[in-house]
């Protein structure tokens, strides 16, 4: 009855990027997962992300993460979860299109980064591996480089009924040096939150602050299932 951390990452990446914080929880004996979105489709991220919380749920509390854009399908998909982690992650608003909300989350920088290619996928560009991973070690952000996947989901345009982050406790992590994703727009998510709490570090904490977001995670975990001692 452990309670499973289940990590989402964001647009262009995959579940290998939790790796440096997945190494730590299973130092402190917490149990984590990643999962890989497909990025074929927002509709087929939210089905990836909500079957593997009801999977896990059947046996465990939940603590369900989302990085940037994977707070979209965790907002949609999420509702299974015991608590909730938004780290520099969409979190939308009740009747709010988070398409609409665009041009004030992303950073001009990041958009700076990145083109569409023939079939109509977001792929970065070079220049992005600075703007994700300014603070993080170069080691890393090279390996992370090496590993980006085309975007085909979109932003919805339309609302997201039912915000999985109204009915399940969430916290927030504020990215203080992000130059992807806004910093008062993270601002704004986290004072809807149940608990925020910031970290001086860039968009890419489980490569710039793994000791710090693993910690924060743990914390989050004990709540999840207060009855076991020891995270």
């Amino acid at each position: 009855m452990k309670p499973l951390v289940l990590l989402v990452h964001g647009a262009n990446h995959d579940g290998w990027c939790w790796s440096p914080v997945l190494e730590r929880l299973d130092r402190i004996g917490v149990a984590g997962r990643a999962i890989d979105l497909p990025l074929t489709s927002f509709e087929e991220d939210t089905a990836a992300v909500r079957a593997a919380v009801r999977e896990a749920a059947g046996a465990r509390p939940v603590v369900l993460v989302a990085h940037s854009y994977g707070g979209l399908p965790v907002t949609a998909g999420g509702h299974l979860a015991d608590r909730l982690v938004f780290v520099a992650a969409r979190m939308p608003l009740p009747g709010e299109s988070p398409a609409a909300r665009t041009p004030r989350w992303g950073h001009p920088e990041f958009r700076a980064a990145w083109d569409t290619d023939d079939d109509g996928a977001v792929v970065l560009r070079a220049e992005a591996r600075e703007v994700l991973y300014s603070h993080s070690p170069p080691d890393l952000a090279e390996a992370a480089a090496r590993r980006w996947r085309p975007m085909r989901s979109r932003v919805p345009r339309t609302p997201i009924a039912d915000p999985a982050w109204t009915s399940v406790p969430t916290a927030y992590v504020v990215c203080a040096k992000d130059r992807t994703v806004r910093v008062e727009a993270q601002r704004e998510c986290a004072a809807h939150a149940t608990e925020s709490v910031e970290i001086d570090c860039d968009h890419s904490p489980f490569f710039s602050a793994p000791d710090r977001l693993t910690a924060i995670l743990a914390e989050q975990a004990t709540r999840a299932f207060p009855a076991l001692p020891g995270y």
